[in-house]
């Protein structure tokens, strides 16, 4: 499967973030072997009827029959279906086909991010950082965000970025914040995308703290995971810290 991204905004109560729809480029993968199938098991039985309530929830949205669409969604991911439980909690905290239910949205959001999904688990930490269905938890949101991040997410970049500058759920540090700003502008430059407006508003910053922003955004854009040098930097930040 092929899967693209379709982009809602949405504003939160802090910068612009996005709650990100996903709908899926089905390819044609069907057998051309003239052997006999094995059968399936029960788990890809499950699978499989998964996929297909998926998809008929795909062309009951694209028909704009949204109460079709939300019971399909909600039967794919009581199946397990990890994008139909993301599409499942976009409809709740929007109210698509469906009373607008804010915690639903959370649970769903969570057990799609559980799965691995980079959307629901950015969408995840914004509901932490928002107290969207749940209460608010900067921490919570600092580890989302960083599980998003590390799938090259460039929203959830930006925003790890703003707890740090904020120092929110971690301790402040400006540089790391800013550095992770310019990590996110290198990676998504979508209109939705706040990290350079983010970044001019960022007060107290001096031409050393941008240099050694500058220099750790490369390290991360260099690395096959951005959170080890980042991570790395914060270390000696601290320790740095404690000798003064």
């Amino acid at each position: 499967m092929v899967f693209t991204t379709i982009f809602s905004c949405q504003e939160t109560k802090k910068e612009k973030t996005v709650t990100k729809i996903t709908e899926p480029t089905i390819s044609n993968n069907s057998e051309t072997s003239s052997a006999p199938k094995e059968s399936l098991t029960p788990n890809e039985v499950e699978v499989h009827h998964g996929i297909a309530l998926f998809e008929s929830g795909l062309k009951a949205a694209d028909a704009n029959n949204m109460p079709l669409a939300f019971k399909n969604f909600l039967a794919a991911s009581k199946e397990g279906h990890d994008y139909a439980q993301f599409n499942l909690a976009i409809m709740y905290e929007q109210g698509l086909g469906v009373i607008k239910n804010e915690k639903e949205a959370f649970y769903w959001y969570d057990k799609s991010a559980l799965q691995g999904n980079s959307a629901a688990q950015f969408n995840l930490a914004v509901c932490y950082e928002n107290g969207l269905g749940t209460k608010v938890d900067f921490m919570k949101a600092n580890e989302w965000y960083r599980k998003a991040s590390v799938q090259g997410d460039g929203l959830a970049i930006g925003n790890l970025g703003m707890l740090y500058i904020r120092g929110q759920g971690v301790q402040e540090n400006k540089v790391a914040g800013v550095a992770l700003l310019l990590v996110s502008t290198s990676i998504d430059n979508s209109p939705e995308n706040q990290a350079k407006n983010n970044i001019s508003a960022t007060r107290g910053l001096t031409t050393e703290m941008i240099t050694e922003a500058q220099t750790l955004s490369t390290e991360m854009g260099n690395a096959t995971n951005l959170l080890l040098p980042l991570d790395q930097y914060l270390e000696r930040s601290q320790n740095s810290t404690k000798k003064h």
